[in-house]
């Protein structure tokens, strides 16, 4: 016979020995914290380097300005604190060194989509091989040859605006933008694009999932478990806790299926499927019948690789299409100015014009750069890690491995370089031909953006084509609340609440 007396003891027993545990966690995590942090800011290599004791001590200094009490402003943090202290400019020696990216700072992980992406490659060697399965279709031979289904996106978007016009209803350009980039990089992902720009809202909750996942990285570097818990459990349990992750879960669905769709095509070697007609291969169809190995086709790695292709050819692009026709259309002299410019290669509005030709307009290519510029692109700092060298800046010693970043934003903004830096100005570009070196909204060296010559087919067909058919005014857009870059969500967004840039359409120049 069991005796209750003894079942009590014992659960009082495992009760204390539970308790004393916690307890005796509590001070030893305390003590621990305590002597890492004064590792850290005494007797760690960079410990000479100048900066606040309290950075360099827990990345909770980070938290405080990026998550709470503060949100997305630890950037501007790091703008007064190269004020203060000693500014590294620039640390760069060359595109064909080894560059890694920080485990850390990415959040990379061996089975989540952080470490199986391109974007979030960690690996140089690794990245330079997943580079190099994507580059063919980023070419500017391959990009030259989409144009005509770039085009048909565009010819699709003025259609619709001009629908909107004829109605007197105002057009949220930062959407309708979005949906005009996301139809053209999902048509050249899937074969089928999305259909965004048939939507009355122009798939808003694209864009709206898109700008969660830049809200939620900063919590991932913080608590990464969070991340893995998140992703391992069903979006409609998800939901309950936090609505907005499981938007984006909901949201990634679709290039999940449409890879299967793709993959099940390839095993039964057919292509009649009226979703997937195309006259081109696309580009997840011409990965799986790479040489690339299978562990690189597996469907998480390729999921993953969608979901940032669509993110990236996305929301960047959108920006500065919709940042640039705003400060257009906010001075009217330059916008006529380029129109001037417009309408000696496009005299009619049916006119074909190709990006080679927009590309050796001087003032449009002046505006592109500017707009550009402050649009900002990435905005977040993107950690590269020398493997096997030190890096040195004047008597400052940079030890191998460690993480070193650079601020696109903050480089855009850098007076030094772009005086009056909050001034839409084209001239800047053509008064000095050397300042495009300083352009840096796609990064430099070897991990440079795939898409750039995608994005610039984008915006400069997009703007020579809407530009040069349509008066637009704009509608209660606010500079500061809806264009100006003031949060670091990876992407440089204005204020959270914003709207977005609003305009109405005057004049549809074919009506």
């Amino acid at each position: 016979m069991v005796d209750i007396t003894d079942l009590q003891a014992q659960g009082l027993s495992t009760h204390i020995t539970l308790t004393s545990i916690a307890l005796l966690a509590i001070p030893v995590y305390l003590v621990y914290g305590i002597i890492l942090g004064l590792y850290r800011i005494y007797f760690h290599p960079l410990s000479k380097f100048p900066g606040p004791k309290l950075a360099a001590a827990t990345f909770w200094y980070e938290f405080y300005y990026d998550l709470w009490p503060h949100k997305f402003q630890y950037m501007w943090k790091i703008q007064k604190l190269h004020e203060k202290y000693e500014f590294l400019d620039e640390i760069y020696t060359g595109g064909n060194r080894k560059r890694n990216r920080d485990t850390w700072y990415m959040h990379a992980r061996t089975n989540g989509v952080q470490g199986w992406s391109l974007l979030q490659t960690i690996n140089h060697d690794l990245h330079r091989q997943r580079r190099a399965a994507l580059n063919p279709f980023f070419s500017k031979r391959s990009i030259q040859q989409l144009e005509p289904m770039i085009m048909e996106k565009i010819d699709r978007f003025s259609n619709r605006l001009s629908q909107l016009s004829r109605k007197g209803d105002v057009v949220n350009l930062s959407y309708a933008t979005a949906a005009l980039t996301m139809d053209v990089i999902s048509s050249y992902s899937f074969g089928a694009d999305i259909g965004n720009l048939k939507r009355e809202d122009w798939g808003k909750d694209w864009l709206d999932a898109f700008r969660l996942v830049g809200q939620i990285r900063p919590v991932g570097r913080q608590f990464p478990w969070l991340l893995d818990i998140t992703t391992a459990i069903s979006p409609k349990y998800v939901a309950w806790f936090y609505p907005k992750i499981s938007l984006v879960m909901r949201k990634l669905n679709w290039p999940i299926e449409t890879i299967r769709e793709i993959e099940e095509e390839r095993k039964n070697n057919t292509s009649d499927k009226d979703s997937m007609a195309t006259n081109t291969k696309t580009i997840f169809q011409d990965i799986f019948d790479s040489n690339l190995p299978d562990s690189e086709k597996a469907l998480p790695r390729l999921n993953a690789e969608a979901a940032v292709i669509l993110g990236a050819g996305t929301e960047t692009t959108a920006r500065t299409l919709s940042v640039t026709m705003f400060y257009l259309l906010e001075n009217k002299k330059l916008l006529e100015r380029l129109r001037d410019e417009l309408q000696v290669i496009l005299p009619s509005i049916e006119s074909h014009v190709t990006v080679a030709e927009l590309e050796a307009l001087p003032y449009l290519s002046a505006v592109v750069s500017e707009g550009l510029r402050l649009a900002h692109g990435v905005s977040s700092r993107q950690p590269r890690v020398a493997t096997d060298e030190i890096l040195r800046y004047g008597e400052w010693v940079i030890p191998t491995g460690t993480p070193v970043m650079q601020s696109l934003y903050l480089h855009h903004m850098n007076a030094d370089l772009f005086p009056d830096p909050f001034t839409f100005n084209p001239q800047r570009w053509l008064d000095d031909p050397k300042l495009k070196q300083q352009l840096l909204s796609f990064g430099r060296g070897s991990r440079i953006c795939i898409g750039l010559n995608l994005a610039y087919a984008e915006i400069y067909l997009t703007l020579a084509h809407i530009l040069r058919r349509f008066d637009m005014e704009l509608y209660q857009t606010v500079k500061a609340r809806d264009v100006e870059t003031s949060h670091d969500c990876f992407i440089g967004t204005p204020h959270l609440d914003s709207p977005g840039i609003r305009v109405r359409i005057t004049k549809d120049m074919t009506a």
